[in-house]
């Protein structure tokens, strides 16, 4: 049996896409051995698609004091060489690595073993630990062709963002028919967003014809009973929420950008400030330059200028607008990357 070893977690941007791809590996009939930290994801909601989970104690480096950083970077360090001995044991056949810190071991330890390896990077401004082990990468698979000038040309191949099967297959034969009832989906990211929270509160409250629908993460925000507001602290199944809406507001992580462009939403993105690189403004700043979306940024967010791009939205052709966003959505990325094996 043919053995491949996955790492990408620590958050949902690393550990969705590597959950898609281990179960487009699993159905052909692979081996799955992921690797992972404790402290991340992984460690609550477990790896569905691995026929064996191994976490380790590992600490990221970015964002620390300079104590910290000598924390993490000891921690991958001594990860590492573990990980290697367990590679040196199963033999995988190859090694895919998803970014963030998580998999630093895994991609260096591939590397001492000569074991191949592939990576991809999710967003628009590629993460460090990507652009080290893009020195090693037999292949580098991206979802903005904007990340091509990042890494080797040669190795490079645009194959989009891999999103879970049930997203795929909704958005496949899903079509757009306006509504009489104009909906607002508000999406803060698996963190939520606390501001965008409570202007969306009060704009139900000032715009009674339009439903909202928020998803408003772990923040508590003061929920008022409106008959046009509905609020969830997560739903697991979005696509029915984006086949309900109009227009999304959202961040723009690369996973919820690339779900939006699935379902053709037109779609006002508020950039997550604090993000790495600032790679959220630019993961859909390319979209912006082609009229496919509004952006505000964070410090410029208020009230007003939510309600007023709202009303802007829904004065566009949203049907013209779904056709076009849509033939910019790469529904088969899984399988892009896994025929690239």
């Amino acid at each position: 049996m043919k053995t491949v070893f996955i790492s990408g977690g620590g958050t949902g941007g690393h550990y969705y896409p590597a959950l898609a791809v281990a179960q487009a590996l699993k159905e052909k009939g692979y081996k799955v051995v992921y690797i992972g930290t404790d402290k991340g994801i992984e460690a609550k909601k477990g790896f569905p698609y691995a026929d064996e989970v191994i976490l380790f104690e590992m600490e990221a480096v970015r964002g620390r004091g300079l104590l910290g950083k000598f924390k993490g970077i000891y921690s991958l360090l001594k990860t590492t060489f573990k990980v290697k001995k367990v590679i040196k044991k199963e033999n995988p056949n190859f090694s895919v690595c998803f970014g963030g810190y998580t998999s630093f071991p895994l991609g260096v330890g591939s590397f001492l073993t000569k074991t191949p390896l592939y990576i991809h990077e999710q967003n628009s401004i590629p993460s460090y630990t990507n652009r080290l082990l893009s020195l090693f990468a037999k292949k580098i698979f991206i979802t903005f062709e904007y990340t091509k000038k990042f890494f080797n040309p040669i190795k490079t191949f645009l194959t989009g963002m891999p999103l879970r099967k049930a997203i795929v297959e909704e958005a496949k034969k899903y079509i757009y028919i306006p509504k009489d009832k104009k909906t607002v989906l508000v999406v803060g990211g698996s963190q939520g967003a606390k501001k965008l929270s409570q202007i969306t509160v009060n704009l139900a409250k000032t715009l009674p014809d339009v439903e909202f629908i928020l998803i408003k993460g772990k923040w508590e925000v003061d929920i008022p009973s409106l008959n046009n507001l509905t609020v969830y602290d997560y739903y697991e199944n979005m696509e029915e929420l984006y086949k309900q809406a109009d227009i999304v507001v959202s961040r723009s992580g690369s996973g919820t950008v690339n779900e939006i462009l699935a379902f053709g939403k037109y779609a006002v993105f508020v950039p997550y400030p604090y993000a790495v690189s600032n790679h959220q403004f630019y993961n859909v700043k390319w979209l912006y330059d082609l009229g496919l979306c509004e952006i505000v940024e964070e410090k410029d967010l208020t009230e007003e200028i939510l309600k007023e791009k709202i009303n802007q939205s829904f004065s566009k052709d949203l049907l013209k607008l779904h056709q076009e966003i849509k033939k910019y959505s790469i529904l088969n990325s899984v399988d892009k990357i896994v025929e690239s094996f």
